[in-house]
């Protein structure tokens, strides 16, 4: 039988423009609670509405997995379209109830295939597994050998993320191991990223931004050393000036390197705040 195979996503794995608007790929919406209403992320509220609204809000939202039945609601467009396999790209489940969720609901579909990724990473760190995902489909590799390769490739795979502060993170009980910095006074910036366990963690720290950054990068050198397979993104919450920024100092130290960029999605957002850039790193260990 001939493979048809499809990427779904859920919307925090901030997965580039370009292939969210590829027929083949669906995206699953977080939803964020919000003064009283539900908005599903990225479909009733955009990354700019969200900066803009929470510049002048009271309150902050706070943030579940996608709905059932709009999971269920995706395979159905997609069997109906023909698909016959899926590759769903979930942020870490040590973040996150939707990789069980997703998980839970593939087992009970019929006629089509659905494999469930946990990356263990979260916004452009996750989306990149579905850019490599997708290189993978146009190579027409089978689908079980692309669902081998995007998982072999989670261990060496990393993101980082400058937050000018850690009070988004901390009101949302979404600290995890990150350190307990409060030297807002010195100016300590944290650097976070994911442990093994895909759980948040202050992997370095910096005084300013200027050194922050140069600290994020040297730390995306260090993962990127050595090795010939490498995808890079960046990311932005609220900070068009710094992605800008850190994707020209990304292009002189790998002029040779496709930098992919996008934005931080609302529900992701809530967790981080506003000023945040996320520099990811995906490592495919097989030459493809």
């Amino acid at each position: 039988m001939t493979e048809k195979i499809a990427i779904l996503i859920d919307s925090c794995s901030d997965a580039p423009q370009y292939l969210q608007d590829k027929e083949y790929v669906k995206t699953m919406p977080m939803q964020l609670h919000w003064d009283g209403e539900v908005l599903r992320d990225r479909v009733d509220i955009t990354p700019d509405e969200f900066y803009d609204r929470m510049k002048h809000s009271s309150t902050i939202p706070t943030t579940s997995s996608p709905q059932s039945g709009d999971i269920i609601e995706k395979f159905e467009e997609l069997k109906k379209e023909g698909f016959t396999h899926v590759i769903a790209i979930c942020i870490s489940s040590g973040l996150s109830a939707t990789f069980s969720q997703v998980s839970s609901l593939a087992v009970d579909e019929k006629n089509i295939d659905v494999k469930v990724i946990n990356t263990k990473n979260i916004g452009i760190g996750s989306g990149l597994f579905a850019v490599y995902a997708d290189d993978l489909i146009q190579q027409k590799l089978p689908f079980k050998t692309i669902v081998n390769l995007v998982n072999a490739s989670v261990s060496s795979s990393k993101i980082f993320f400058y937050i000018p502060t850690l009070k988004y993170l901390a009101a949302g009980g979404r600290i995890g191991k990150v350190a307990n910095i409060l030297g807002s006074a010195l100016n300590i910036k944290p650097i976070i990223s994911c442990n093994e366990q895909g759980i948040y963690y202050s992997i370095a720290k910096a005084r300013g931004e200027k050194k922050a950054i140069e600290k994020l990068l040297a730390l995306v050198a260090k993962t990127v050393d050595g090795h010939k397979h490498v995808r890079l993104a960046v990311a932005e919450g609220d900070n068009k000036e710094l992605l800008k920024s850190t994707c020209e100092q990304l292009k002189k130290l790998y002029p040779n390197q496709q930098i992919y960029t996008g934005n931080i999605s609302p529900a992701l957002g809530v967790h981080t705040g506003p000023g945040l850039i996320g520099v990811a790193v995906h490592i495919a260990k097989e030459v493809i």
